[in-house]
Order: C-alpha cells, then structure tokens, then sequence
C-alpha cells in the first residue's frame, strides 16, 4: 500500500480488508500492512462464481481495488493499492464534461446526466458536509434517480448535495431527473457551480422546436434508432450556465414510464466522447 502524494511512500501497520461476495452474501478478512506497504490473503477459496475486493480507509477516505476473480488457472493477484493525503481546497478541480440527453414524452421530458471532473493534484480533495459538491436541478425536476459516482447524494431546495471525495485523476457522477410538461413552451436551464470546460446536449428529435442558450446546434446524432439534434458550448465559466428552450411539446397528464438510458449506456461504458467525435454530426 503506497501513499502517492509527494514524497511517495510506504503506509505500515494499515489496515486491509478483502470483502468476499458470492452467492448474494459477503464476508470480510483483514490484515496489516507490512513496512514495505506489502499485504498478503493467504488460504483463499478457488473458482465458483465468487468476486474479491481489496480496500482501506485512510484518513477519512475509503479507496478500493477493482473487483478480482480467482480460478485454478490463476489462483494468486497482485493488488496495487494505492492513497492519497487529504485535502479541502478544490480550486484545482475542473469539470471537463458536462452531457446530458433530454428524451420526450406526452406530458414529460426526462433528462440523463453526466459530469466529469479532472482532479490534476496528488491529493484527494475532500468535500464535506458543510462544503459540499453541488449539482443545481432546473425548477420542476422531480423523480431524481442516481445512476453512479455519488456516496450520499441528498435533493433539496432544488440542487443535488453530496461530500463524495475527488482522487487524483477523473471521477464523475451520473444521475437523471423528470419535468412534468403542462405547457406546450419549456426552459430546462442547467447552472454550473463549478463551470464546465465543454457541454453536449442531445435532444430527442421528435418535433418539437428547440433554441439553445449558451449552446450551439452543430448537426444530427442517431444511437439505437432514435434521432437527436445535437448541441455544443463551452467552456462555462464558474456559476455559468446554458439552458434548451423547447417549443411545441406534447402535453398530456401522464407518468413517464421509467428512466431512458439508451445513450446515457454510451457514457457509462466510457465512450461517449469518442462515439460523438467518431460519428459527422449531419447538418439539416
């Protein structure tokens, strides 16, 4: 176990643990960390559908390995487990993504997001309960379901809260929220605490007329069958924002069926940048 954070070095007497899950159960075995920051599990369980965790709390941060499997053709990993120091001052942080797609419905549009933030330093940089991360939601937004990247997220008075730690490197959190459409006329407006080096929107193609604010259309993107005018700005300046306007929508007092995370899927697999640069956005 190393402490990355300049001067890098060796954590002795830190405590790991392995979780074991399998067959919807896990336990837990611990161990200390030797003076060269070398930790070992010996005696484990082989094969059957059984996955293992290595993790560590270190100064207030909880930091795990990836998930591993062993099997009689490879019963031993090696685990690089790796920590940062601690630290409050997130002016190092930049988000360097913002992309959301908005999909259409009679009497509803949902809206998928996803924010990604660089965190150029060797420290973690800690939120906190006082301080927290801070995800402003347009007015209305309701149903809000959260997709990953959050530790306790909490919504109230409009805006997402959350303390969750940023690590050397990138991190981010995807969530989706509903707009009840009780006219035909709609302002989805997206604020950034932060600001936000670019923004891609995706709106469903469906009819309506959109204008963009902050934004600007470039062409077409069609995933799955499903055809999106596609949207671009930045960089947004901290406490900037964009919003979509939406003319013509549907109206009609129904519940959205449930989340649309077609090409929200894209993001999550880690392509979404690279599929939009792959494909020539079409002009009208």
């Amino acid at each position: 176990m190393i402490d990355r954070t300049a001067p890098v070095h060796a954590l002795e007497r830190q405590t790991i643990t392995l979780t074991i899950a399998e067959r919807g159960s896990t336990t837990e075995r611990h161990t200390l960390s030797d003076a060269e920051g070398g930790f070992v599990f010996a005696d484990l369980p082989i094969g059957g559908i059984r996955a293992f965790l290595v993790g560590t709390d270190y100064a207030g941060v909880h930091y795990e390995s990836k998930r591993l499997m062993l099997s009689p053709d490879s019963p031993t990993r090696a685990v690089s487990l790796w920590v940062y120091d601690p630290t409050p001052d997130r002016s190092a942080i930049r988000q360097t993504l913002a992309f959301a797609v908005v999909e259409i419905a009679p009497g509803a549009i949902r809206v998928s997001v996803i924010q990604r933030f660089e965190n150029p330093t060797d420290r973690t940089v800690v939120a906190t309960a006082s301080n927290p991360l801070r995800f402003p939601l347009p007015p209305g937004a309701g149903a809000v379901a959260f997709l990953a990247g959050w530790q306790n997220p909490v919504v109230a008075d409009g805006t997402i809260t959350d303390a969750f730690p940023v690590l050397p490197g990138s991190a981010f959190v995807s969530y989706a929220y509903a707009l009840e459409v009780r006219r035909p006329g709609l302002a989805v407006p997206w604020t950034f605490p932060d600001g936000a080096a670019s923004v891609e929107i995706l709106v469903e193609d469906v009819g309506p007329r959109v204008a963009g604010e902050g934004v600007n259309r470039i062409g077409t993107v069609t995933e799955k069958g499903r055809r999106y005018q596609r949207w671009s700005g930045g960089p947004i300046p901290r406490g900037g924002r964009v919003a979509m306007d939406l003319d013509g929508l549907p109206v009609l007092n129904t519940v959205w069926p449930g989340i649309v995370a077609g090409v929200l899927a894209i993001v999550l697999g880690g392509g979404l940048v690279q599929a939009l640069r792959r494909r020539r956005a079409s002009s009208e």
